[in-house]
């Protein structure tokens, strides 16, 4: 074999990689059925994403095969909830399983509860209020009508608006275009978890907290290598599973 057809070889190979990660909607929307809890990056040690999964798609060019987009477009289809659920890291979870999540990241709880438990800050509980108002909002306009929108509260705005995610209390449901952003970035637009449950036509159903665990730790051992049930166990507080 020549220099030239050693190099054409390996350029196939390389091809043919990238091929295999090419990802459309419908297998990403089937990867989320699959797995029920889906994380945008990879953050989830030895566990599926959507940046690894679509690594070889077209990001950020707007067209069908953006998965940029899809993040968007499986909220509004109703397929998965997506938000900060994990620190500030962002994941998709399936609809059917998103109110057992929710009542485990809540402990339970609701907003109020945890607000007089002391569990929630001031400004998240306020800014909860402001979303409620409004019910769906960009993240501009948010810290706006929240009075947060000066420059030195951009820190503590984006600290609660993680933290209100975090309890799953929130949910991302759209970008709205911002016509003064020369990047062409948009600004994430956010509801009340429960608003948006009702808007997709889901019952905003409260788990009790141990069928929630018991309902995700059956899903989980079917899907999970041992690193990634660790990971889930520690952040869902899944005792249950042992494995911590």
């Amino acid at each position: 074999m020549t220099g030239i057809e050693c190099f054409l070889k390996c350029i196939d190979q390389e091809d043919a990689a990238v091929a295999m990660n090419l990802l459309d909607y419908g297998e990403f929307v089937k990867l989320i059925e699959q797995h029920k809890i889906l994380p945008f990056s990879g953050f989830i040690p030895e566990y599926p994403s959507l940046t690894a999964a679509a690594s070889g798609n077209d990001w950020h060019t707007g067209t069908e095969t953006d998965p940029w987009l899809w993040r968007i477009r499986v909220v509004e289809d109703g397929v998965a909830a997506y938000g900060k659920f994990f620190s500030d890291k962002a994941c998709f979870i399936h609809t059917d399983y998103f109110p057992a999540v929710r009542s485990i990241l809540a402990s339970g709880k609701t907003v109020d509860e945890r607000y007089q438990d002391g569990l929630l800050s001031r400004t998240a509980y306020h800014l909860y209020k402001v979303l409620r108002e409004h019910e769906h909002i960009d993240s501009r306009n948010l810290r706006i009508a929240a009075g947060l929108h000066a420059k030195e509260s951009k820190k503590e705005y984006e600290k609660s608006l993680a933290e209100l995610q975090n309890y799953g209390d929130v949910v991302i449901t759209g970008a709205a275009q911002q016509n003064d952003h020369a990047s062409g970035w948009s600004s994430m637009c956010y509801q009340p978890s429960d608003v948006w449950l009702r808007s997709i036509e889901t019952n905003d159903v409260r788990v009790p907290i141990e069928d929630a665990k018991n309902q995700l730790i059956a899903e989980l051992l079917s899907s999970c290598s041992a690193k990634s049930l660790k990971f889930f166990a520690r952040k869902l507080r899944l005792a249950e599973l042992g494995v911590i």
